[in-house]
């Protein structure tokens, strides 16, 4: 029973990694209204597989936690696996209001966000994950 929590974390890890993977991929393109359109959807499914590899590791660990994204955030911020808790609050409601609603200049200003802001946010993760047990 305790290798099926290493392997669904393993597992959950994995999806995260080849998100992120697929989220660099579209921006190193040069950037168009469809480039962006991609940058946004692979930014949620980035953030999704995050915030649930968080998840399956601090419940591997003991804790007790809803499986919810702003649930998960504050405890994965104690728990040292992110260091900016505000800035991942951040990014889910950025991906809570894409997935709402479509405006152009929204759409413009999430992308900044991405490449100045979650990227980083994102590696920074990977690695902190990379470093643990």
């Amino acid at each position: 029973m305790g290798n099926e929590k290493i392997d669904r974390l393993d597992l959950q890890f994995e999806h995260f990694q080849k998100a992120l993977a697929r989220l660099k991929e579209a921006l190193a393109e040069d950037e168009s209204s469809f480039v962006r359109d991609s940058i946004i959807k692979r930014f949620e499914v980035t953030f999704e597989m995050a915030w649930k590899t968080m998840f399956r590791y601090l419940i591997d660990k003991g804790e007790k936690i809803a499986p919810k994204a702003w649930d998960v955030i504050p405890v994965a911020f104690q728990s040292l696996l992110i260091a900016d808790a505000q800035l991942w609050d951040q990014m889910r409601t950025y991906r809570n209001d894409t997935s709402h609603e479509y405006n152009e200049l929204r759409a413009i200003e999430l992308s900044a966000y991405i490449r100045s802001h979650a990227v980083q946010a994102f590696d920074a993760f990977l690695a902190e994950m990379q470093k643990r047990p």
